[in-house]
């Protein structure tokens, strides 16, 4: 049984992860690369964790994530894919090194985490650097 889990879980990922390498050198020769940052934040809550809470942290998560200079294209919500055991993500552009520097160190950002990480059963998260 476990051994289907991980097979269900890692074929996908390793999936996405061939398609991002497939894209890694399309670029024209001689331009420029970016500084751009994505963040994906996978998140499973604990059973306790009620609907209406969960819309509260994600809500206060996206404000917060929203006025942090340098970050971009936000996008907080519930999984579309019922498969796999993540039910809510977060995913985000940074400007650049800086602006991930910046919301690591928000106060806004490690309060939330701290007052909600209790509530977190498990979390998967990825930095992928604009090539």
């Amino acid at each position: 049984m476990l051994r289907c889990r991980i097979v269900s879980t890692t074929l996908p990922a390793i999936a996405i992860a061939a398609m991002v390498l497939a894209f890694v050198n399309c670029r024209q020769p001689g331009e420029a690369k970016s500084s751009r940052i994505r963040r994906t934040i996978l998140l499973e809550f604990k059973a306790e964790a009620a609907p209406e809470e969960i819309r509260k942290i994600l809500g206060e998560v996206r404000a917060n994530i929203e006025g942090i200079e340098g970050v971009r294209n936000v996008v907080i919500g519930s999984q579309s894919i019922d498969r796999i055991p993540f039910r809510y993500g977060i995913s985000m552009d940074f400007d650049d090194e800086a602006a991930l520097k910046r919301y690591r160190q928000d106060d806004e950002h490690r309060r939330t985490h701290n007052d909600y990480s209790r509530l977190i059963e498990q979390a998967q998260i990825s930095d992928i650097r604009d090539e």
